[in-house]
């Protein structure tokens, strides 16, 4: 698990890395058009930013769906962003 988390890490740190090297101001909350050239944009505090630009970059990231018949307890069964992964149960089929 600490190797998955060194690696993302890297990645997102990579990311914001080339961001500011270009001069790209980004924002990481839930966004929606106002229209074509504004977005409104919630951020994890519930505030809200209107941002207004001739192009926008979308990144949507990801979110782990749970399956009925397989809890997620993040010790045996982990989903992508598990942090106390313990052992991993291996099924023959």
């Amino acid at each position: 698990m600490k190797k998955k988390e060194e690696i993302v890490k890297g990645l997102t740190g990579g990311i914001e890395y080339l961001f500011k090297k270009n001069k790209v101001d980004y924002v990481k909350g839930l966004g929606t058009f106002k229209d074509k050239n504004t977005l409104v944009a919630t951020l994890a505090d519930g505030k809200t930013e209107t941002i207004s630009a001739k192009n926008f970059m979308i990144a949507t990231g990801s979110e782990v769906i749970k399956l009925p018949f397989l809890p997620l307890d993040e010790e045996v069964f982990v989903s992508s962003t598990g942090k106390n992964m313990k052992r991993i149960k291996v099924f023959n089929t």
